[in-house]
């Protein structure tokens, strides 16, 4: 039988390990702008074939929120993390953006050319 020192000192499990991240992830104060980033990544992926649906809550674990304090003064890993993703996920967007509107004015040059030799072979 355990006592309850042992129960302490009882490693958490993989699954509690794993919860626990998730926990601490949808409960960051960046998380919402992660969610917000990468829906604008999909969107702009996606073009005018479709809507994204959100399919998490930025504030679904509101109660395991750190303390945005002890976050300011003391960054984590997790912090560095969060900062890190968001601003790759904003490079990306910006990326593909980029690469859309590069093969656009491609197509719409081509279509021009395509015109034009088409006007001037017939008479």
């Amino acid at each position: 039988m355990e006592t309850s020192g042992e129960k302490e000192k009882r490693r958490p499990t993989p699954e509690e390990d794993e919860e626990t991240l998730r926990k601490r992830i949808s409960g960051h104060p960046l998380f919402g702008l992660l969610i917000e980033n990468h829906l604008g990544c999909l969107k702009v992926g996606l073009g005018e074939f479709g809507e994204v649906g959100i399919t998490t809550e930025p504030d679904q674990a509101a109660d395991s929120k750190p303390n945005n304090i002890d976050s300011v003064h003391n960054p984590s890993d997790l912090d560095h993390f969060m900062e890190a993703y968001c601003m790759a996920l904003r490079k990306l967007k910006e990326g593909i953006e980029e690469a859309q509107q590069e093969s656009e004015s491609f197509i719409k040059a081509t279509y021009l050319q395509l015109g034009e030799l088409t006007h001037t072979n017939h008479p």
